[in-house]
């Protein structure tokens, strides 16, 4: 008996003493802490820690996948309305940087939210924010959690 208490109290102990120092892991879903977002041609400063304590709309767009440009200039316009409560920040995982460039110019984006991830950094961006199974847009707060993925005008508007 005295060693299952004994047990019990170690194993309760411990368990306190880790949890003090565990914080939630970054992950791809409506409240957790959005995985990292580096791209190796921004100055070594990702797009995100630029807008530290701001709600931000991350958009990952390819040329090829239509609905995600369709997504980005959508929601690209919709930043540029007067009264957003957000800051949007797209990136391209084109392989091409020229194929980039000349949509940018094409589809009439904000060249200043737009970034293209280098071919060495899409793989951890795919893989981090989980999208090999599709493209899509995550409105982070304040704090870098994320609370709506592909969120509509509406949910947008009530920032």
């Amino acid at each position: 008996m005295n060693k299952t208490l004994l047990t019990i109290a170690i194993s309760g102990l411990l368990l306190l003493l880790t949890s003090a120092y565990y914080t939630a892991p970054a992950d791809s879903r409506i409240g957790f802490k959005a995985p990292s977002l580096v791209l190796d041609n921004n100055n070594g400063l990702s797009p995100l820690q630029q807008h530290r304590g701001e709600n931000v709309l991350v958009t990952f767009w390819t040329s090829v996948d239509v609905q995600s440009r369709l997504d980005n200039m959508h929601y690209d316009r919709l930043s540029r309305q007067d009264g957003a409560s957000y800051v949007h920040v797209s990136v391209n995982l084109d392989r091409s940087e020229s194929v980039f460039n000349n949509i940018v110019v094409l589809d009439n984006l904000d060249r200043s939210a737009q970034f293209t991830a280098t071919v060495d950094a899409q793989e951890g961006i795919i893989k981090g924010w989980r999208l090999d199974e599709g493209y899509h847009s995550f409105l982070l707060d304040g704090q870098g959690k994320i609370i709506a993925v592909d969120p509509d005008e509406q949910t947008l508007s009530k920032l």
